[in-house]
């Protein structure tokens, strides 16, 4: 049996692929983005998730047959992010102080999960939308889901950064998929530092996925200081431009705008906020857009 760490299923998306979706989010993440929006999404390990605000110190969390994972120190109960975390543990707790990121699923109950939304998807054009996280990360498990899928004739797309080995693009390329690429930057140290991985592998596994006949919607994640500039804009744009693609239409390209939603989940996971940067500055989005339709590239902000 084919396992995976999840850590959530969206139901009702509009923003990732054509019609109306049901998100899968996988746990795992070969990169480090300092700005990421998911951070809950970056390690396969369920994790604790304690909002501190919402602890009234009933005590129930610290009984045994929940293994130490919390514990008491200086009177108030807090997380022991050293222990694992048992299944029950959010469960007992009155006020959800305690929630947990990742759970594990298999491949049969998954797909039921997920096909309960079958209407949606046949009157919409949509279909079930495999993110994370990076989703190629646990290649197995999403073959194995993208098969049953297609034999029940729900279509399929993968958000993915392609930090990944390409056989396991390849693996995704002998199936009809929709991708949501990221294109982060394509430059190399600044992709290593704000990142941490190296900036080929993700480009060449794109110009790969861009020569085949598959469905690609470029998406630009806009990060205040990492690749907001006009000159960062201009080569970003280059690339994408410059890629060999078998069809005559225009690429279509997602803007999607910083955001600092994330602040909390890092909190609640006892980590602190690596990206503490501003907004982005005004008029910077209106000029990415204007320079998208004089590339004639298809524009969409925010997905």
């Amino acid at each position: 049996m084919k396992l995976a760490t999840i850590f959530d299923v969206q139901r009702y998306s509009t923003h990732d692929g054509p019609g109306i979706r049901t998100n899968v989010f996988l746990k795992g993440c070969p990169l480090r983005c300092e700005w990421c929006s998911n951070p809950e999404s970056q390690e396969k390990s369920v994790e604790i998730l304690f909002d501190v605000k919402r602890c009234i110190l009933c005590r129930s969390c610290l009984d045994p047959r929940f293994g130490g994972a919390m514990k008491e120190v200086d009177g108030r109960v807090v997380p022991d992010r050293t222990r694992p975390v048992p299944v029950g543990l959010a469960k007992v707790c009155p006020t959800q102080a305690i929630r947990l990121a990742g759970r594990g699923a298999d491949v049969e109950s998954l797909v039921a999960e997920v096909s309960k939304d079958a209407l949606f998807f046949g009157k919409s054009g949509g279909g079930v939308t495999f993110s994370g996280g990076e989703p190629l990360d646990q290649v197995e498990f999403l073959v194995a889901c993208i098969e049953r899928l297609e034999a029940l004739g729900i279509g399929v797309a993968i958000e993915t950064c392609l930090a990944v080995e390409p056989e396991n693009v390849a693996a995704m390329l002998a199936h009809r998929v929709e991708w949501l690429v990221d294109v982060k930057h394509v430059d190399e140290e600044k992709f290593l530092l704000q990142t941490g991985g190296h900036v080929s592998q993700p480009l060449e596994n794109l110009r790969a996925v861009a020569r085949s006949t598959a469905a690609v919607t470029f998406r630009i994640p806009l990060i205040p200081g990492f690749n907001d500039t006009d000159a960062e804009r201009q080569n970003i744009f280059d690339f994408i431009a410059a890629l060999e693609r078998p069809g005559p239409g225009a690429p279509r390209v997602d803007i999607l705008p910083y955001h600092d939603l994330a602040a909390g989940k890092y909190h609640q996971l006892g980590r602190p906020n690596p990206y503490t940067r501003k907004l982005l500055g005004k008029g910077v989005l209106d000029a990415w857009r204007k320079a998208a339709l004089n590339r004639g590239f298809e524009i969409s902000i925010g997905g």
